[in-house]
């Protein structure tokens, strides 16, 4: 009986619609010994079967037990690089002695020692091509046949790139991003030198370029914008709706004579042109340029044209989160400050840029507002959240604090208003708020802090501090009965002060201490700059910055007197004693006044203030001036009531009285000048030497 397959057979079974591998042929074949009892021979090629190798394929190699080639066919003799008769008697790993240790070696020693089937894909570096080995056990050795899978490799590539440009396209945010993808997984993929988008204007009928994407450092189109009407492959693409090719320099002689030159300069003689089409909506072309070398397969047209479909996706998303980007952009403008007020001996800078270039809108903003008196309301907040409800709530609260401000409240009661407004309209909002009152003549500063990161300053030597502020909770966390207890310091002559959000000193994967000496390196690096130099220093590049930032700087530009100083101007209130005494204290120490004298000035200010409080409906003004050796404090209000000391004795029962004897035995001078309908309480502490 003979067991041996028909030709037929076996041609059916290759060839046919039920092909599986051509190893599964072979291992139907008879058992060796079978074979050698029938045919008498044992000879492995003979038991394998002349006409069977070539069915396996073109490059078909029979390798006996002792590792030697004892059948090759000429095509497997070229991928070898011998003739086939050099190469039947020889070892192959003499051949191919680079294989011997790796991942190939390895499955051709599995099939030999264990009898399995093994199968490797490999790319062979001297011709350029992917094969797959197959490494199949027969009698007392192996039949390998080799598939050249180059085409098929190449697909797999094209989809790997096709689905990492279309991630890539689906996270670009504009249309530079798009073109960024696309030269970065489709044009060298394709063999294109080149590339870009070109959108439609339907209004004005004209077509333009977006950007350029090139494999090549030189080769830059100079199609930028052109008449829709020219008789070009994107144009007639756009029109259409179909791709349009351009496959030689004398097609593009014959159809589009306007882009021959440009090929030519290019050094390219094929176009192709893909429509981009989405939601119905026309929007352009895309156009490749391909060099002289390069002709354009039907795997690659339908490879472009699949693309072509996420570019046009991408393309419109982008100009829709380019048309909310200038809506967000402009709102956000009209919420920030559109001019600022300029101070004299105060040279301002400020600036606001998003963290997340999807959304550049932010709770975070700045305020610059005039105070009585020569003094600015310098504001720094920032609202809870990164959207468009957050930078809504930003408007609601900072004409609240400006508005409080320019009242004239002192600092530590705009924000207790602040947060009374925070808890009326139920903003549900947590805001972190920094309010410095900056006196630029006298060089003083007070300053409120509802949560935020402290105003940084520098001397002109680059001395650098932090100025002293005792931080509350934010707003919006109690409804009522917080105070923000007030900080007075003095600041240096011609020094800088930076005020800024969380947004300028938090990064991704970096503590914010890093972030807070980087922006105090900058400052003491720039202080001799202008204000705007030192702002653009600050807010530098992203570095992987998420959050939005507001900033202002302020360069101090009055100069250093002998006499010190303060003029504050408050409302006839209870609290405004409470914060005048607190802020008499600091100050005077600040100034290195003797303990004794501070003591006394402390307790004159609250009195002539009380006094002051109880006559008038208006602000008060407070000064205090520290010349030489003398101290000197006034009150001023807009009552005519002029103080008298009591002529009698004031008993123990007496309700008022007091004050003016206090004063009169706590300092050495005191006395009243009338002010029109007002008056000024004056009196003066001798200092010690």
């Amino acid at each position: 009986m003979d067991l041996r397959p028909a030709r037929g057979a076996v041609l059916r079974w290759v060839r046919g619609p039920g092909w599986t591998a051509p190893g599964d042929v072979i291992s139907g074949l008879p058992s060796v010994g079978q074979w050698a009892a029938m045919t008498g021979r044992e000879d492995l090629t003979d038991y394998v079967g002349p006409a069977l190798l070539p069915l396996l394929g073109d490059a078909v190699t029979v390798i006996g037990a002792d590792w030697r080639y004892r059948w090759v066919s000429p095509q497997a003799a070229r991928i070898i690089g011998r003739p086939p008769q050099e190469c039947v008697g020889a070892r192959v790993w003499d051949l191919f002695p680079e294989v011997l240790g790796t991942a190939q070696h390895a499955a051709v020693v599995r099939a030999m020692d264990q009898r399995s089937r093994e199968t490797f894909s490999w790319h062979f570096d001297t011709v350029g091509r992917w094969y797959e080995q197959h490494a199949l056990p027969v009698a007392d050795g192996l039949v390998v046949y080799v598939l050249d899978i180059t085409d098929r490799m190449a697909e797999v590539t094209r989809a790997e790139h096709l689905a990492a440009a279309g991630e890539a396209l689906a996270g670009a945010l504009d249309l530079g991003q798009v073109n960024q993808a696309l030269g970065a997984h489709v044009l060298r993929l394709v063999g294109a030198s080149g590339g870009s988008i070109i959108l439609a204007d339907d209004e004005r009928s004209t077509l333009h370029a977006v950007g350029w994407t090139s494999t090549g450092a030189d080769a830059v189109s100079g199609w930028t914008s052109f008449p829709a009407a020219t008789p070009t492959p994107s144009a007639l693409a756009h029109r259409t709706g179909e791709p349009v090719f351009v496959t030689s320099l004398q097609d593009a002689r014959e159809r589009f004579p306007p882009i021959l030159s440009e090929l030519q300069r290019l050094g390219c003689s094929a176009a192709a042109a893909l429509p981009l089409v989405s939601a119905g909506v026309r929007l352009g072309a895309w156009v490749l340029l391909f060099p002289d070398d390069r002709s354009l397969t039907a795997a690659d047209r339908r490879f472009l044209a699949t693309t072509a479909a996420m570019v046009a996706q991408a393309v419109l998303r982008a100009r829709l989160l380019d048309v909310e980007r200038r809506g967000v952009a402009q709102l956000q403008r009209s919420l920030l400050p559109r001019t600022l007020v300029e101070v004299e001996g105060l040279e301002i800078a400020v600036r606001y840029a998003a963290g997340d270039a999807a959304v550049e809108v932010g709770g975070d903003w700045y305020d610059v507002v005039p105070l009585e008196g020569g003094a600015v309301g310098l504001v720094m907040g920032d609202v809870e959240g990164h959207d468009v409800e957050a930078a809504a709530c930003m408007g609601l609260v900072r004409s609240a604090v400006r508005a409080y401000a320019s009242e004239g409240h002192p600092p530590a009661v705009v924000l207790q208003l602040a947060n009374r407004f925070v808890a009326d309209i139920g903003l549900g909002r947590l805001v972190t708020l920094t309010y410095a009152a900056v006196h630029p003549q006298e060089l003083l500063v007070t300053v409120v802090s509802a949560g935020h990161l402290p105003l940084q300053v520098v001397s002109v030597p680059g001395d650098h501090r932090e100025v002293p502020a005792e931080v509350g909770p934010p707003l919006g966390v109690h409804p009522d009965g917080t105070h923000w207890p007030e900080t007075t310091s003095a600041l240096p002559a011609r020094g800088v002060l930076a005020a800024f959000t969380d947004g300028l000193v938090e990064a991704r994967r970096q503590d914010i201490a890093v972030g807070l000496r980087r922006v105090q390196d900058t400052l003491v690096a720039r202080r001799t700059e202008s204000a705007e130099v030192i702002a653009d220093a600050l807010l530098g590049e992203p570095d992987g910055r998420s959050d939005d930032v507001a900033l202002l700087v302020g360069r101090l530009t009055a100069q250093a007197t002998y006499e010190r100083r303060s003029t504050r101007r408050m409302p006839p209130t209870s609290t405004s004693v409470f914060l005048a005494r607190r802020s008499t204290r600091q100050l005077l120490i600040a100034w290195g006044v003797d303990p004794a004298a501070v003591d006394a000035a402390e307790l004159v200010v609250s009195e002539l203030l009380t006094n002051a409080a109880r006559q008038s409906e208006d602000l008060v003004e407070v000064v205090l001036a520290c010349a030489g050796s003398v101290l000197r404090i006034e009150i001023a209000d807009t009552s005519h009531r002029m103080p008298v000391l009591p002529v009698e004795d004031v008993g123990p029962d007496a309700t008022s009285g007091r004050g003016l004897l206090l004063v009169a035995a706590l300092t050495d001078r005191w006395g009243v000048q009338s002010e029109g309908l007002g008056k000024r309480v004056w009196a003066e502490i001798d200092l010690a030497p």
